[in-house]
């Protein structure tokens, strides 16, 4: 997305009953080149716009400026690249699919070599639409009279989905060790003047600044909101300073903060025991809007694009499933529920098939894909992480094995040792396959990785490489989006690629 877009004023909206359980009405979209919005009203509608666009029907095209249609970051598409780039997946038995455009393929090449170009421009754009509408709402907000509680959950909405953008664009873009190169950020609709990169510390006190101010809002969620959701947000803090720790731009409390706010989000929770729950997760059979949950706090169904990542072509469809790694497929004990919760066995000519069936994806089943944007496992285990950097490592093995107990039938072991490298275990066999969990964990580990994956300059096959700390764990910013139109520096190491 071009920094320098100017904001095209919002759009006409319709808006009839709008819930976002059903589909009965939508929201009928017209561009206009006029400022269209008059009262509070005008200002909810706009901000439910983004939700119709981005969560159900594939014919709502809602833009915002000159950009591409409004979608969330991480989608069907953008969660297969990333699964591509982890080191979960075995990319010699990654299975073709009939897809026009021979898009598989094309991004088989570009991930396999973390060079994944598509996947940049998809992250970058995604994100930064997203910013700039939610800049727009929020400029709406301040110029029209609203209540207390219009303001708070309009406007808490807004800043929570801001800054979670913001933390993907950080995660995504920056160089771990380098603080110097953050990502460019303007938060003010109406100044669109390009900057340079702010620094990694900037970005974050900029994350941590908006969701601590929606904390202190004291109006109760409505039944549109999504992200205006205290454990949400604090699911957010938690995973911000988890990530930020081991950063050129980490302070002291850093770990502290991620138990504190993790904690909190995992006061009542008791780990599931049982595959179908963990099924049920995933599952698109029934499509659900779910924001406070036992074990599954914020579930969408998101809008189809039809690329490698849908049930007619996709990495997980029910006939051509990829296959999990033998790796990680070994990591799980053979009573594990997850292996039947998250994959398939079969037989294909003699040879047994572990295919992966995580996000669960129905042949002929709904016409939206399911995005769990985060889970109570995924805090309980950054709380468990958290105790260990502290010092607490009797605590953190105690809730390793609860942990345990709940996912391996007749699990009665004491875990001791390294508890960190058993909870960063955990990590890896309960997040795989999940919105770039993974990868994110291999770029603040300073992960090495090497792996064998078909060669696109022959018909066999070689090795790749991806070491501790490489350039490739900041993705590039996109050449043909931003550098040619704006003063920005490109990561090192990206140089002469395509």
């Amino acid at each position: 997305m071009k920094l320098r877009v100017k904001r095209i004023s919002m759009l006409s909206l319709c808006l009839i009953g709008f819930m976002m359980t059903a589909c009965k009405d939508y929201l009928n979209l017209i561009p206009k080149n006029q400022k269209i919005v008059s009262n509070v009203e005008d200002v909810k509608a706009e901000l439910l716009s983004y939700w119709a666009a981005t969560t159900y029907s594939t014919l709502l095209k809602t833009s915002y400026g000159n950009s591409a249609p409004l979608s969330l970051p991480i989608f069907n598409d953008v969660n297969i690249q990333l699964a591509l780039y982890e080191d979960n997946m075995d990319m010699l038995a990654f299975k073709e699919h009939s897809d026009i455009n021979d898009r598989c393929m094309t991004y088989y090449y570009q991930d396999i070599d973390w060079k994944g170009t598509s996947l940049a421009s998809s992250l970058w754009q995604n994100c930064y639409v997203s910013i700039g509408f939610m800049n727009a709402i929020l400029d709406d907000l301040d110029k029209v009279t609203a209540t207390q509680a219009e303001r708070e959950t309009i406007g808490g909405e807004a800043r929570v989905i801001r800054a979670w953008n913001i933390l993907k664009l950080i995660q995504f873009f920056a160089p771990y060790k380098d603080n110097k190169l953050g990502v460019p950020l303007n938060l003010d609709s109406e100044n669109v003047t390009p900057g340079d990169r702010r620094t990694q510390t900037e970005i974050y006190g900029i994350i941590e600044r908006e969701l601590k101010e929606v904390l202190e809002y004291t109006t109760p969620r409505e039944k549109w909101n999504f992200f205006y959701s205290p454990s949400f947000v604090k699911s957010c803090l938690a995973e911000m300073y988890m990530f930020r720790a081991g950063s050129a731009a980490a302070k002291d409390t850093d770990w502290e903060m991620a138990e504190k706010y993790s904690g909190e989000v995992i006061a009542s929770y008791v780990p599931e025991n049982r595959a179908e729950l963990l099924m049920d997760m995933f599952s698109g059979e029934s499509v659900s809007y779910i924001v406070e949950h036992p074990y599954c706090a914020l579930k969408l169904a998101t809008s189809r694009f039809f690329g490698i990542g849908n049930q007619s072509t996709g990495i997980w469809g029910s006939n051509n499933a990829q296959q999990v790694s033998s790796e990680l497929w070994l990591m799980y004990e053979p009573e594990d529920i997850r292996r039947k919760a998250w994959f398939r066995e079969n037989e294909d000519e003699g040879r047994v098939r572990r295919c992966i069936s995580k996000p669960v994806v129905y042949y002929y089943g709904p016409v939206c894909d399911i995005l769990v944007l985060y889970r109570k496992a995924d805090l309980f285990l950054i709380n468990a992480e958290a105790k260990c950097r502290l010092g607490q490592e009797s605590e953190a093995a105690r809730m390793i094995e609860d942990f345990r107990r709940a996912r391996i039938p007749g699990y009665n072991t004491s875990v001791t040792g390294d508890i960190l490298a058993e909870v960063l275990k955990e990590r890896r066999l309960e997040l795989c396959f999940e919105n770039g969990s993974r990868w994110l964990d291999m770029k603040r580990l300073g992960i090495s990785c090497t792996r064998s994956g078909f060669d696109k300059e022959s018909s066999g096959t070689k090795e790749y490489t991806l070491d501790a700390n490489d350039y490739r764990y900041a993705l590039p910013i996109p050449t043909d989006i931003e550098l040619d139109y704006n003063d920005i520096s490109q990561n090192p190491g990206w140089t002469n690629f395509n």
